[in-house]
C-alpha cells in the first residue's frame, strides 16, 4: 500500500503506529543495521506525539528537542542541544517549513513533495534531490538521480520510539537536520498536502 496516497496498511503482529503514518515493526527487524557506518537518532519521551519529543543520538545523548507548546499548537520548533532553533513548522493555515539559514518559509508539501506516481516524497537539499520511499518496512532515503541508488538513511517505528538511521555519507552531505524535519513530517499524523 502506498503510504503517501492512502496511508500504511496494518502489519500483522505489529503495534499500531503513530496515527497510522509509519509502519510498526517488531524491534528485532528495526534493529538490523543499515550499514556499518551509521548513526542512529531516536525520537523518544513523547508527551503525546512525536511533536513533543527528545531526539537522542550516539551514546543516548539528547541532541535535539521537538517542541509544540500547548498554548501555540499551530507551531512546532526544533532546537539543538544549545537551545538554538534549527527549524520551525507552522501548521496553520497550511503547513510551512522554515529551516536554519533560510529566510523564507516553504509550504511543507513543496519542501517534501509527493512524486507524480505517489510512490515517494522528494526534498531538494543543496541543489540535490533526495527521496523518501517505503522499502522493507522502513521509509528509506536515497539520492534521486543516480544509476544505482543506495539507501542513505531510514525511518522506523518501534514501540514508543521513532528511529532515524543515517549513513556517514548522509551526515557528510548535510542531511541530518533536513532528515530530522522529514521524520517529523512523515510521522506526526498531520496532513502536509
Amino acid at each position: 500500500m502506498n503510504p503517501y496516497g492512502q496511508g500504511w496498511s496494518q502489519q500483522s503482529g505489529g503495534a499500531p503506529s503513530i496515527f497510522g503514518a509509519l509502519p510498526s515493526l517488531p524491534a528485532s527487524n528495526a534493529s538490523k543495521p543499515l550499514q556499518g557506518d551509521t548513526t542512529t537518532f531516536q525520537f523518544a519521551n513523547f508527551r503525546s506525539t512525536i511533536l513533543n519529543s527528545t531526539v537522542y543520538g550516539p551514546q543516548q545523548r539528547a541532541c535535539y528537542r521537538v517542541i509544540t507548546e500547548n498554548a501555540a499548537p499551530a507551531c512546532t520548533v526544533f532546537k539543538d542541544n544549545e537551545s538554538r532553533n534549527i527549524a520551525m513548522i507552522q501548521w496553520q493555515p497550511n503547513a510551512q517549513v522554515e529551516t536554519r539559514g533560510s529566510n523564507a518559509r516553504v509550504r511543507a508539501r513543496d519542501w517534501l513533495r509527493l512524486s507524480s506516481d505517489q510512490s515517494r516524497r522528494v526534498m531538494d537539499i543543496g541543489g540535490v534531490q533526495y527521496a523518501w520511499a517505503p522499502m522493507d518496512g522502513f521509509i528509506c532515503l536515497y539520492k534521486v538521480h543516480t544509476t544505482a541508488p543506495k539507501v542513505l538513511g531510514r525511518i522506523a517505528r518501534v514501540p514508543n520510539v521513532v528511529t532515524l538511521e543515517l549513513t556517514q555519507e548522509a551526515m557528510q552531505l548535510g542531511l541530518l537536520e533536513p532528515s530530522l524535519i522529514a521524520t517529523v513530517l512523515l510521522s506526526c499524523g498531520h496532513n502536509i498536502d
